[in-house]
């Protein structure tokens, strides 16, 4: 039983195979899961969001779960929700569907200029919405509040940055798809505007 996390952050535009992503991987406390979460490139700490969003709402029960499960966490810090977004929503499946099609995981390398957080667990269980995004929410005791990039109590944002994003005050819509085909599902989320901006607070 083993747990494989690669610990990081938002927007990247890594290519790395999964075969260099395995070596490069954290072992963690084992479990029956295999998770792993992408890691990001400088570039994240310096998009800004190209459109404005739109206000929508999920259209079904497991895309509001997703959202549920941020604003929930965001209200345990103090944090206004987040507002789903179709057109977010709609840029996060074309890229996850995308990855599941071709067996790969990274980020989108198109400048959308949007904050991304990527998920993947594979392996013998269902996971549900809570599951993946509770991933990113259990990098919270790595959290040190202040200035980004500062934030970590590892001394690197990398360790933390999905959950900063995900609770980033500047950020106000969010849009998410998962893809899953076989034992294997990727949760993407695209955030606007995006989070992880240096010389701000989370």
């Amino acid at each position: 039983m083993n747990t494989r996390c690669l610990l990081a952050a938002i927007v990247a535009v890594i290519t790395m195979p999964v075969s260099a992503r395995a070596q490069s991987s954290v072992q963690a406390e084992p479990t029956d899961d295999h998770v792993w979460f992408e890691p990001a490139s400088e570039q994240a700490r310096t998009l800004r969001a190209i459109v404005p969003a739109d206000d929508s709402r999920p259209s079904n029960e497991i895309e509001a779960r997703v959202l549920i499960a941020h604003n929930r966490e965001r209200a345990a810090s103090n944090v206004g929700p987040l507002i789903w977004s179709d057109n977010l929503e709609a840029e996060a499946r074309d890229w996850v569907e995308e990855l599941i099609a071709t067996d790969r995981f990274a980020h989108d390398p198109r400048p959308h200029g949007h904050g991304e957080n990527l998920w993947m667990g594979w392996g013998g269980r269902v996971f549900t919405p809570e599951d993946m995004v509770g991933g990113w929410i259990a990098e919270r005791h790595l959290y040190r509040p202040g200035v980004f990039p500062n934030v970590s109590r590892t001394g690197d944002w990398v360790a933390v940055g999905h959950y900063t994003q995900l609770i980033w005050r500047g950020t106000t819509h969010v849009g998410c798809a998962i893809a899953t085909r076989g034992d294997r599902s990727i949760l993407a989320c695209r955030y606007s505007p995006p989070g992880n901006v240096d010389g701000q607070r989370p």
